[in-house]
C-alpha cells in the first residue's frame, strides 16, 4: 500500500507518525545516537628497569614520563594519569593556649588529604625506537637511569624518537650528549634541545671525537649508538677511550646489511660483529634479536674494559 502523507496544523505526517522534513524522516521518542561507550581506567606501574612505565588497561604498553607536558616528538600518544598522595597537615604549635591544643590532638585524629597529582606519560611506541624494542624484547640492563650521563652517537635516528625517551627516562639531573653528522637533522635536534634542557646537540661526525672532547665535561655511564657502518667497533671503542667511564655500559644496533640473506648467513653476520666488539675491550653481556620490530636488526649490550683488574681485587 502507498503510504498516504497528510497535513495537520502545517505539518506534514505518514501513516507511522513520523514527521516528515523534505525527505528527512525523525523518529518521535527514540535516540538517534549510540549509547557512550564508558571510560577504560589506564594505570601506571613502574618496569624493573628505572625510569620506564608500563601503562596498563586493556593492553600493556611501555612509557616515559613526559618532560616537556603537552608535546610530542613524532606523533606519540599522551596520557594523562591522576595519582592521588596521602599529606598530613601539620598543627601550629605557637599560640597561646599549648595545653589546650594539646589535649584536642590526643582526641581528634590528623587529617589527612588526597592531594591529586596529574602525571603526563608518554607512549613509547617500539616499531619506532630500537631500544624500546629490545626493552619490549626483555633486555635486562640497558645502562641508564634517573641522573645518567649518556652519550648517543647517531641521535637523528629513529625520528628522534630513542633520544626524546632517553631524556624523559634520565630525568632533569641527567644529560644526554646527542651526536648528529648530519647538519639538516642537527637543526632539528637543536630544537629540540630548547625545550628539553637534558639534551646537549652536537653536530660532528661520531669517527672524530677528539672534534667534541670539550663539549663533553665528564664521564658518562653509558654509550648508545645506531649508526649502520663497517667501522662500528671502531667507533665505539674510540668514543668509549674518551668519553665512558671503566666499566661503564654500551648499547649498539647492528644489522647484517641484507634483507634478503639466510638465518645462517645473518647469524655469522652477527658473529663477525661480536668479535669485533670483544677485540675492542668492548665485553657483550646480551643480544637482543628485534626481527619482529625491524628486520634484520639486532642490539647488543656489554661493558667496556679497557684494563684488566688487578690480581688483588680479582681475588676479592
Amino acid at each position: 500500500m502507498k503510504k498516504i502523507n497528510r497535513k495537520y496544523n502545517g505539518k506534514r505526517e505518514n501513516n507511522n507518525g513520523k514527521r516528515i522534513r523534505g525527505k528527512k524522516e525523525i523518529n518521535r521518542g527514540k535516540r538517534l545516537y549510540s549509547k557512550k561507550s564508558p571510560k577504560i581506567i589506564v594505570t601506571a606501574q613502574p618496569h624493573r628497569l628505572e625510569g620506564v612505565y608500563i601503562l596498563k588497561s586493556d593492553k600493556e604498553l611501555l612509557a616515559t614520563k613526559n618532560l616537556t607536558k603537552g608535546e610530542s616528538i613524532y606523533g606519540e600518544e599522551l596520557i594523562t594519569i591522576e595519582e592521588k598522595e596521602d599529606i598530613k597537615k601539620k598543627e601550629d604549635s605557637d599560640n597561646d593556649s599549648e595545653s589546650i591544643s594539646s589535649k584536642k590532638c590526643d582526641i581528634i585524629p590528623k587529617l589527612i588529604q588526597n592531594n591529586v597529582n596529574k602525571v603526563e606519560y608518554r607512549i613509547w611506541d617500539t616499531f619506532y625506537s630500537k631500544l624500546g624494542a629490545s626493552i619490549e624484547n626483555g633486555i635486562q640492563n640497558i645502562f641508564m637511569k634517573p641522573g645518567s650521563k649518556v652519550l648517543y652517537l647517531g641521535a637523528g635516528n629513529d625520528s628522534f624518537s630513542t633520544i626524546s625517551h632517553i631524556s624523559d627516562l634520565i630525568g632533569k639531573n641527567g644529560t644526554i650528549y646527542g651526536v648528529e653528522i648530519s647538519e639538516i637533522k642537527g637543526l632539528d635536534l637543536k630544537k629540540i634541545a630548547k625545550k628539553r634542557e637534558n639534551i646537549i646537540p652536537i653536530v660532528n661526525d661520531a669517527k672524530k671525537p677528539y672534534n667534541y672532547k670539550n663539549l663533553i665535561s665528564s664521564l658518562v655511564d653509558c654509550i648508545y649508538i645506531d649508526i649502520s657502518s663497517e667501522d662500528l667497533a671502531n667507533i665505539i671503542s674510540i668514543n668509549a677511550g674518551f668519553f665512558l667511564k671503566n666499566k661503564g655500559g654500551f648499547l649498539c644496533t647492528i644489522n647484517d646489511n641484507n634483507d634478503n640473506s639466510n638465518l645462517k648467513s645473518q647469524e655469522n653476520k652477527f658473529d663477525e660483529q661480536i668479535k669485533l666488539l670483544r677485540q675492542n675491550n668492548l665485553y657483550v653481556k646480551e643480544f637482543i634479536s628485534l626481527e619482529f620490530f625491524a628486520k634484520g636488526y639486532a642490539v647488543v649490550s656489554g661493558i667496556y674494559k679497557p684494563y684488566r683488574e688487578s690480581i688483588e681485587e680479582e681475588e676479592c
